[in-house]
């Protein structure tokens, strides 16, 4: 099953990917006219209330294509409905995605967790193995995350920047059961970047209302993270949304941030 408009088509596949998923899980394969040999995948969502893609008999999604040309997922969970979308907008040659956590139980919902993974492990104009072309605006200027001390994370392919604002404090936070850390520098902008090689195409990440960016740039999925807080509570009968976009573009970062500028919702991130 695939979904094609404008330059971007989109198909769902049921891959195993290593150590990550070795039970295999729903992928989501992007693809732009012109750019052969570059596919990018999208867990849409990884995780999403108690819902996760890497355990138990649910981490395979059955995805339909509805008569408008979306992508729908849907299931229910013993607390709460999960409904996912993808559209392709030929005419802002994007990709918009929304995931809604519908609150069915008797009782409010507390720290309700969503994230989604975009990851180039098979897009390999993209792979960028220090960072040297993954673009984030960091303590308010544009650079690329080889300039900061990733040798300073417990695992140096795996960074989180929190949004500016969260915390008083610069400093540095581990994690130890996925090798990891929180480094010091704040994002400012909602929008995660890689450039190709030759820097005349990029690909990018934004969520509204981002909380944090993240990297994992291991050699199985190098993906780039632009996720939401999670949601404080949601009380019965209520929806917690989340919304992003995923753009690409002929050109370098600037490019695609001038694209992000002209085509996300003004309400979508405060600092514009």
């Amino acid at each position: 099953m695939a979904v094609s408009r404008g330059r971007l088509q989109v198909r769902a596949e049921d891959r195993a990917y290593d150590l990550h998923r070795p039970d295999g899980c729903t992928v989501l394969v992007i693809t732009r006219v012109g750019w052969e040999g570059n596919e990018f995948g999208l867990w849409l969502p990884e995780v999403a209330a108690s819902w996760n893609n890497w355990s138990g008999p649910d981490s395979i999604q059955h995805w339909a294509q509805t008569s408008e040309g979306k992508l729908e997922w849907s299931h229910s969970l013993e607390e709460a409905h999960l409904a996912c979308t993808l559209e392709i907008d030929p005419e802002r040659d994007c990709l918009w995605y929304r995931i809604a956590i519908t609150n069915t139980s008797h009782a409010t919902v507390k720290d309700v967790p969503t994230q989604t993974c975009f990851h180039l492990v098979n897009a390999p104009e993209f792979i960028s193995i220090y960072g040297e072309r993954l673009w984030a605006c960091l303590d308010g200027d544009w650079r690329t995350t080889d300039t900061v001390p990733r040798q300073e994370s417990l695992d140096p392919r795996r960074v989180t920047f929190l949004r500016k604002g969260v915390r008083e404090e610069r400093t540095i936070i581990h994690s130890y059961e996925l090798p990891s850390s929180i480094l010091a520098e704040t994002a400012c902008h909602p929008l995660f970047i890689a450039e190709s090689f030759d820097r005349r195409k990029s690909v990018g990440i934004a969520c509204r209302n981002m909380y944090e960016i993240a990297n994992n740039n291991d050699y199985i999925l190098r993906c780039l993270h632009s996720e939401p807080p999670s949601f404080a509570e949601i009380p019965p009968g209520e929806t917690g949304l989340v919304e992003g976009v995923i753009l690409s573009c002929d050109g370098d970062h600037s490019a695609l941030l001038e694209r992000y500028e002209m085509v996300a919702p003004r309400d979508w991130w405060e600092g514009r």
